[in-house]
């Protein structure tokens, strides 16, 4: 064999080996649908982390997800590490796992109110992504949501032509879990429409394919949906019996939790209207005891959370967006600036000095007008990051006051119930921790504030200081203008912030704040009749002005503030109307 042969076969060899390693040598990351531990989990995500390996991060954090949602329990909430598993994948610009985690994520946002508007818009997200890859198994899931999103809304405009999309895409994938998941979303659609045949006929063939596959929330669901449809025909003993029928699935697993809520109330309305009060009473505890767990649960709490994360997040793309503009406005000034140097050298050839300064004067015009332009993105950028920085001191403070606070009274009462202290002793302590738990979820989001809008959580807030010196004063004035929720929750703060401010340094006798409302503008003062400061070293070293002056300038207001020793302090902000 000649020596270009050998060296031929020698290449042939290695290509094969690394073939071999690149095909059964790769890093095996975590399988998602596999069951672990928590100590495994735990250990997988501290390795990749050591390693520094997101891919491999991205899984672990997406397997221990799944494994939470397969606990069974409310204590377990996947939302966190489903986050952080989709900031992974995006990170290293994964796009299909990345649309496949925030589709789920989204999923988890259907049935919330307060933050059902970021369901629709990423179940969206990954539905128009795994089109565009062609991706029938990945898109069907998704679409399937969004259909039920729709429903839900009774927007039923677009469903048809979903929900035959999706048959057409299950001809692809031959899945009979998709299949019971069309049939589930056909029968809630005619139950709405009051097509209860059919209704009941699609929800019959789903609870065989859930019962069949043994898929406990598509049988659990196939019930409630005839449930209802037997109320609306006045077939109460039917009725009844698939409410108990869906209540023996859904016991069984805490994961249908938002289901649990709806059998439990619809037994006890059926109690109620056959004048069964015991047993309707009955359910109705039951029903406000599960309501109090659910509210009270982790998924709960981190759905919270999430919808506060994505607040964060778009004022973060905001900023992002406007060093961009300043970027491009920064190009275009040097480009302005070469272009006017060409100029004069053009015009001090053509001898034409008028035509000369009267383009230099132009340019110089536009070169200004960019800068104001630059220095007011500038501006907005400092307020956007002051406010996200005062929302994470927020974030700080809240942890400060639930460890110093209700972790301190715990820790007390486990300690004296160890002791033997008595019952009346040991329950006025837990009273006392269920306070201070109250102050805090208050303080975080005033639920006033969510159902009763402004005017409410104010008069709220101010009562809880009305036991003592100051006396607080609040009035209000004119049409009250009905403002979107982060509109609301940015005054509150700054009324907050302004109130707590009078109560710690002014040593008043009086507080007085007062809102009026105008076609135009939204008007707020808060006065005292105390002790006045520096305004100069307030301005400068207090971070509260800093966090009550970035929400004015995040709502494009105005603030004045005029303090003086003898006469207390003023403090007006004027809020536009769009």
């Amino acid at each position: 064999m000649t020596n270009k042969g050998k060296n031929i076969k020698l290449s042939l060899i290695f290509l094969a080996y690394f073939a071999i390693q690149n095909c059964f040598g790769q890093t095996q990351y975590p399988n998602i649908d596999k069951i672990y531990s928590r100590a495994q989990l735990e250990e997988m995500v501290q390795h990749y982390q050591e390693k520094k390996d997101t891919l491999g991060l991205a899984f672990a954090y997406w397997a221990y997800a799944k494994n939470e949602e397969n606990a069974n329990s409310l204590n377990d909430s996947p939302l966190t590490n489903l986050r952080k598993s989709m900031e992974c994948f995006q990170a290293i610009k994964d796009s299909s796992n990345f649309y496949d985690v925030k589709g789920a994520i989204g999923s988890y946002f259907m049935d919330r109110n307060f933050i059902k508007k970021y369901a629709e818009e990423y179940i969206q997200s990954a539905v128009d992504y795994f089109e565009k890859i062609h991706k029938p198994e990945s898109e069907i899931g998704h679409l399937i949501n969004l259909t039920n999103i729709h429903i839900h809304e009774n927007n039923f405009a677009p469903v048809e032509k979903l929900l035959l999309k999706a048959i057409k895409l299950n001809l692809e994938v031959k899945s009979q879990d998709f299949n019971g998941r069309i049939h589930s979303s056909y029968a809630d659609y005619y139950v709405r429409l009051g097509k209860y045949k059919e209704a009941i006929d699609n929800a019959e063939i789903s609870r065989k394919i859930g019962k069949d596959l043994k898929i406990g929330w598509i049988e659990a669901l196939a019930y409630y949906y005839k449930a209802k449809c037997y109320e609306n025909l006045k077939q109460d003993d039917l009725r009844i019996k698939a409410l108990f029928e869906a209540m023996n699935i859904i016991d069984k697993n805490t994961n249908l939790y938002q289901l649990k809520k709806e059998v439990y109330y619809d037994i006890q309305n059926h109690y109620f209207k056959t004048k069964n009060y015991l047993k309707a009473y009955e359910y109705l505890l039951i029903s406000h005891k599960h309501n109090d767990f659910i509210y009270n649960s982790k998924i709960e709490s981190d759905l919270r959370s999430f919808s506060e994360y994505n607040l964060l997040e778009k004022q973060k793309m905001i900023v992002s967006k406007i060093e961009l503009e300043k970027k491009l406005s920064d190009i275009e000034i040097e480009k302005l600036k070469i272009r006017q140097e060409m100029y004069i050298g053009i015009l001090i050839f053509s001898m034409l000095i008028m035509i000369l300064l009267t383009i230099a004067y132009i340019n110089r015009k536009r070169i200004n007008t960019l800068k104001v332009a630059e220095a007011t993105k500038n501006n907005q950028i400092e307020t956007l990051n002051a406010l996200i920085k005062g929302q994470e001191l927020e974030r700080i403070r809240i942890a400060q006051e639930l460890h110093d606070g209700l972790g301190t009274m715990l820790s007390r009462t486990k300690i004296l119930m160890g002791k033997g202290t008595s019952l009346e002793s040991s329950l006025k302590m837990i009273d006392e921790a269920c306070s201070e738990v109250r102050n805090i979820s208050s303080n975080l989001q005033p639920n006033t504030l969510t159902n009763f809008g402004l005017i409410k959580a104010i008069e709220d807030f101010v009562s809880k200081y009305n036991h003592q010196k100051p006396a607080i004063v609040f009035q209000y004035f004119g049409d009250i203008v009905k403002l979107n929720m982060n509109e609301n929750l940015m005054i509150y703060r700054i009324v907050q912030e302004l109130l707590t401010n009078s109560l710690k340094h002014a040593s008043a006798n009086e507080i007085l704040i007062q809102i009026m409302f105008t076609s135009e503008s939204l008007n707020l003062t808060v006065e005292d009749d105390g002790v006045g400061f520096d305004e100069r070293k307030t301005k400068t070293a207090s971070s509260g002005w800093h966090n009550i002056k970035s929400r004015v300038n995040y709502l494009q207001g105005t603030l004045n503030l005029h303090t003086d020793p003898t006469a207390g302090t003023s403090v007006t902000v004027s809020i536009p109307l769009k």
